[in-house]
Parts: C-alpha cells; structure tokens; sequence
C-alpha cells in the first residue's frame, strides 16, 4: 500500500476490517501495519533495492501467511513485484497470499492476478 495511501481513513477501514478477519479465523504472531500491533519485517527482491512491507502477516498450523489490501490506484508495476514476492514467499513457507479487496478494487484486483499468473486468495471487503 502507498505511503500516501496508508494516511486515509478509507485504508484504516479497511486495515480494521482485515485485522479483525486475521484474528477472527485463528492466526498467530499477527504483525500489522495497524495501531497496537508490530510492523511486519520488509521483504527485498534479490538484487533490488526497493522493500515492500505488507500489510499484514500472521502465522498458523506452522505457516506464513501475507495478507495486502488492494488498492486500484497503486502503480500496478509494484503491485505485482510485491504480490509475486509474498506469493512465493508464502508458498515457500508453507502459507499463501490473501488479498482483501475493498469496493471498487476488484476488476483491478482480478486483472492483475489473472494477468501475471499470481497464486493468492481473494477476499471481498464489505463496505
């Protein structure tokens, strides 16, 4: 999520909204870019300099699972550098990508795995 993004009201729903999804389904060691919790660690693309920190990350059954809100006006360059990065990282870790997905941001949302091949699961924020 842009800086200037994360600054919105609309974000902070919305954070509020997957924070509460996170806990309500059972994960652990829950690190959120959200007041009251600890940001989650920055992930880097071998041999890039940019770091992409995700939105939320939590634990369960022994694996890492990365969760971002989709935002329609992100660059969508980054947005699949970081999707593909957590997807594989997740996969890795035993865990998978989530997207939650506000109004307004699915078609964006669906192109942009659709498009680039990116495994993660969709979840439709309400409004």
């Amino acid at each position: 999520m842009l800086q200037a993004n994360v600054e919105t009201g609309k974000y902070n729903e919305s954070m509020e909204r997957a924070v509460d999804y996170v806990e309500n389904l059972g994960f652990e060691n829950i690190r959120a870019r959200y007041e009251g919790y600890n940001e989650p660690a920055g992930l880097k693309m071998k041999g890039e300099q940019k770091k992409f920190v995700p939105d939320i990350t939590a634990t369960k059954n022994g694996g890492k699972y990365y969760f971002e809100i989709a935002d329609r006006n992100e660059n969508p360059q980054e947005v699949v550098g970081k999707w593909k990065l957590m997807s594989t990282l997740a996969g890795m870790k035993n865990g998978d990508l989530r997207i939650f997905v506000p109004y307004g941001s699915m078609k964006y949302t669906n192109d942009i795995l659709a498009g680039k091949n990116i495994t993660a699961e969709v979840i439709k924020l309400p409004r």
